[in-house]
């Protein structure tokens, strides 16, 4: 549930355009917000111990460096202000003091920012997955992911809140996120997969990996998968353990894949793990920064997937199937996939779909993996 002080703060900061982010993540409970009364910056995201936000483009200079949102102003069971040093229940700058006396809109609304993406209709699209089959069964890569973008009007009254508590009540177990940064735009999120979290101990990743639509009810033990489902799953897989021996990171335990829910939607996954020894933050950068774009986004190899896509995807993908989520935060940083996920520009919402395509993909049935994809979010949109 998102607190009454949640929603004064972040409709605030909205409606001003500040820096902001509310999310839930996997395994949470409840909603966690902050607000940089400062701006943001491009920094790395591993070495800081101010608890931050971090959100970062799928084109970035460095993987392990991302738009960090510095929080000012923090709200999790209560609001705490940031000191310079440390953290007060009441406000200890003019600043601070100014925004949270202020009144705060009815509603959570952004203004239009930055350009329109390119939206890809069916014929389109499928056009596309077909030179991607080709490309790869001429031996170019082994795997292409392919995305596009739909539009859809929001109402004058929409709330951004009220749509991000009802994906939160839609997909109990995704990371549900709403965040802004001028630079990046905004963005509402029900992603299922987790880039990477690390504390003290331990860092965590996943191998997710293809789609299927069952019956509600579906018993996920039932489920078979294809040849090219599992092959899809392992090229990822293989491109997370090199990942981690380029990072030098060892004792790697992995689980066999499994089907997991996410929503309505059932994926193939393997969970990755290592132990942290020490000061661990340059080989996490290291991680961060061969981790991102995974292959689960983008394909393999990367550089030819990513020629590929300049070539023939037709649109900027900016912050889809980039990376986001908390940093420093209680000691954890975790950071997920922008996946089933769309950006708000004034009263548009641009819904970012995709899917992994291989060298038996079908273009019919791909689309189709999109529109079901759509759904996630399309489900909150109001009207």
């Amino acid at each position: 549930m998102i607190t009454g002080t949640q929603r004064q703060t972040i409709a605030l900061a909205a409606d001003r355009g500040l820096p902001f982010a509310l999310w839930r993540g996997h395994g949470d409970t409840g909603f966690s917000a902050l607000v940089s009364l400062t701006g943001s910056e491009v920094a790395p995201v591993f070495g800081t111990t101010r608890p931050s936000f971090a959100i970062c483009p799928f084109h970035a200079e460095s993987g392990a460096r991302a738009h960090m949102i510095p929080a000012d102003i923090l709200i999790l069971d209560e609001v705490q202000c940031f000191t310079g040093t440390g953290w007060s229940s009441t406000p200890v700058t003019d600043d601070q003091r100014a925004f949270l006396s202020a009144e705060a809109p009815s509603r959570a609304q952004i203004a239009a920012t930055g350009p329109a993406p390119a939206c890809t209709d069916e014929a389109s699209y499928q056009t596309i997955i077909s030179r991607a089959v080709a490309a790869i069964r001429s031996g170019v890569a082994r795997k292409i992911v392919v995305s596009r973008a739909e539009t859809r009007s929001l109402g004058p009254d929409h709330d951004l809140i009220d749509m991000a508590e009802e994906l939160a009540d839609l997909y109990p177990t995704a990371c549900i996120a709403l965040f802004h940064a001028p630079e990046t735009g905004c963005w509402l999120v029900a992603t299922p997969e987790v880039l990477l979290s690390a504390d003290t101990r331990k860092l965590e990743t996943m191998a997710l990996a293809g789609t299927q639509w069952p019956d509600p009810g579906t018993d996920p033990q039932t489920v078979t998968w294809s040849d090219k489902i599992v092959e899809e799953q392992g090229l990822v897989a293989e491109y997370i353990r090199t990942a981690f021996a380029e990072a030098g990171i060892a004792d790697v335990s992995e689980t066999d894949p499994a089907t997991v829910e996410a929503g309505h939607l059932m994926h193939l996954r393997s969970d990755f793990e290592a132990p942290l020894a020490g000061n661990a933050a340059e080989s996490l950068g290291q991680l961060l920064d061969r981790l991102h774009p995974t292959s689960a986004v983008c394909g393999m190899p990367k550089t030819a997937a990513l020629d590929f896509l300049a070539r023939e995807e037709g649109y900027d993908r900016t912050c889809y199937a980039g990376y986001f989520g908390p940093v420093a935060l209680d000691g954890l940083t975790k950071l997920y996939v922008n996946l089933r996920s769309a950006r708000v520009s004034g009263s548009e919402i641009y819904l970012h779909i995709g899917g992994g395509i291989v060298g038996d993909s079908d273009p019919a049935t791909e689309w189709q993996e999109t529109v079901e994809k759509a759904r996630i979010i399309g489900r909150a949109i109001p009207g």
